[in-house]
């Protein structure tokens, strides 16, 4: 029993030295996690939760960027509404800290959305986030999202 309780707590101790020892990349991978439950669960809220009051996001859905945390989470609020079923699958993630401020993650995705009619969409994409630690928080400040050309 012993045993066990002190390999529990090594183990508990790693895991916490770790967090403690984590860099940005990895503070800001876990904080994204929840990003991808949220988007799934159509939660504008938590979904937004982790934008900067001033960021903008770029996407080849709308024709326009968007600007402000309000005004993106008003943009996937209605996103949500508009499509009650997706699946985000990610491909080639890569996440770049530059200083000790600053995380780039980008890559590719299929995402695939159902309407309240019940039409499906797939649309295969690129994106990218820009995380800056602002206020000792790190927030998005830009997301991108585009289409990827179709081969036919």
């Amino acid at each position: 029993m012993n045993r066990f309780i002190a390999t529990f707590l090594g183990v508990v101790l790693v895991h916490v030295a770790g967090l403690a020892w984590a860099g940005p990349v990895e503070e800001v991978a876990q904080i994204a996690a929840a990003r991808g439950s949220a988007f799934q669960d159509g939660n504008a809220e938590a979904y937004t939760a982790d934008f900067a009051d001033n960021a903008a996001f770029h996407s080849s859905f709308s024709a326009f960027r968007i600007e402000g945390k309000a005004a993106i989470k008003a943009y996937f609020t209605e996103l949500f509404l508009n499509y009650p079923r997706r699946h985000l699958f990610i491909r080639q993630p890569t996440a770049r800290a530059y200083n000790d401020d600053l995380v780039v993650h980008d890559g590719y995705a299929v995402l695939s959305m159902v309407n309240e009619r019940g039409d499906p969409k797939v649309f295969e994409v690129r994106y990218s986030l820009t995380w800056a630690k602002t206020g000792g928080r790190w927030q998005i400040v830009d997301q991108h999202v585009s289409r990827l050309p179709t081969t036919q």
